[in-house]
């Protein structure tokens, strides 16, 4: 198959790295694949890092003029048989420009958050007319689609973001690591893996970080990751007089190595689909602490492959890290479930397998090219 990504966002968090890894995975097994993104975005540049076919677009409100006829010229030229979107802009300009080419590829509209869509006459355009079907990252966003929104449960797949279990991996920590940051040698770590968005909930964290240190005075905390919150959570970690043990340490490339040294890993969020950083923290036998949101408890059995927590309550979300500080033994049988959850439900393998499906059934059923061999 000739397949399109397409992504109209310039930052990298989740849904962007669910782009590239998928990207890849379907170049792997034998697809052309092509990644479309804003010129100067983070995704353009590390999906040129991988070896894949990028070709870059416009932002921004220049887009809605530039975009249409941009992506009918892709379709057109490298004769694309699917595209898949996962931005808004690009999900709008994308599939219209599907809708109205000549090629008539498959449209897949890829819902990565869990955050309701709105129920007006331009969302079930976007979902419910222009893409041929809604692919999900959770059971629970859709199930939202299809109460809230009204869409037929034929319409509508969930396909979880995958693990690549060769990267993510179980590891001994690596003591360098944690000197090169400027951290302690001895204290307890604990940290996220995160876009830095008021919804990822790191201001909870830091909150919660304050309450841990009358009881675990030595710990410390790294949020890796960068994003537009990070002028605020700086200003909130002086307020709290937090400097010393709470460090933004920003991208990075090496999240194996950053998770191997984290004695719990935490996801406070207060919306998610299936977050990426819990389930490769998971596949390295990482104990976590995640709020119980969105598609959260589909990965995450509380008590038994991780503890889940109430969204933005700091107090009992560093009760439960606490928890797993006091009680290393648990820390680690949890740890060892949850590798055990991610090797048979959310491995790379399984979501490629499952995309794979889908593409091929929808061009066979909707394709002006059916019978044709891939």
């Amino acid at each position: 198959m000739r397949i399109l990504h397409t992504e109209s966002s310039s930052g990298m968090g989740g849904q962007e790295y669910r782009v590239l890894e998928e990207a890849q995975g379907m170049e792997k097994r034998g697809h052309t694949v092509f990644v479309a993104a804003p010129h100067g975005s983070q995704l353009a540049a590390l999906a040129e890092q991988r070896g894949l076919q990028v070709q870059t677009t416009t932002a921004g409100k220049r887009g809605w003029i530039t975009l249409v006829p941009c992506y009918l010229r892709m379709l057109k030229h490298y004769e694309i048989d699917v595209v898949n979107t996962h931005g808004s802009l690009d999900s709008w300009t994308a599939a219209i420009a599907g809708r109205i080419s000549s090629r008539r590829p498959i449209i897949v509209r890829t819902r990565h958050k869990s955050t309701p869509v709105s129920r007006t006459w331009r969302h079930r355009l976007l979902y419910g007319k222009l893409p041929h079907v809604v692919t999900t990252t959770g059971e629970v966003v859709r199930q939202e689609l299809m109460t809230r929104n009204r869409l037929s449960p034929s319409r509508v797949i969930s396909i979880p973001t995958g693990v690549d279990l060769e990267r993510f991996h179980p590891q001994s920590p690596d003591a360098s690591l944690r000197k090169s940051l400027g951290l302690g040698s001895q204290g307890p770590l604990i940290g996220a893996v995160t876009f830095l968005r008021p919804e990822k909930g790191m201001m909870i964290l830091i909150e919660a970080v304050g309450w841990l240190k009358k009881h675990f005075p030595s710990v410390e905390c790294i949020i890796i990751g960068d994003g537009g919150e990070q002028p605020a959570l700086l200003g909130r970690i002086r307020e709290l007089g937090l400097e010393h043990c709470v460090h933004l340490i920003g991208f990075r490339q090496d999240v194996p190595a950053l998770l191997a040294i984290l004695d719990v890993v935490v996801i406070p969020s207060f919306e998610e689909g299936i977050p990426q950083s819990l389930t490769q923290a998971l596949a390295m036998e990482r104990p976590v602490v995640a709020s119980a949101v969105g598609g959260v408890p589909e990965v995450v059995q509380d008590g038994l492959s991780g503890l889940l927590v109430p969204p933005r309550d700091p107090e009992i979300l560093a009760e439960k890290i606490a928890s797993l500080l006091s009680d290393p033994i648990a820390a680690i049988r949890m740890g060892k479930i949850g590798r055990q959850v991610i090797h048979e439900r959310f491995s790379m393998d399984h979501m490629l397998t499952q995309t794979e499906l889908v593409y091929r059934q929808l061009i066979q059923s909707h394709s002006p090219v059916v019978g044709k061999r891939f």
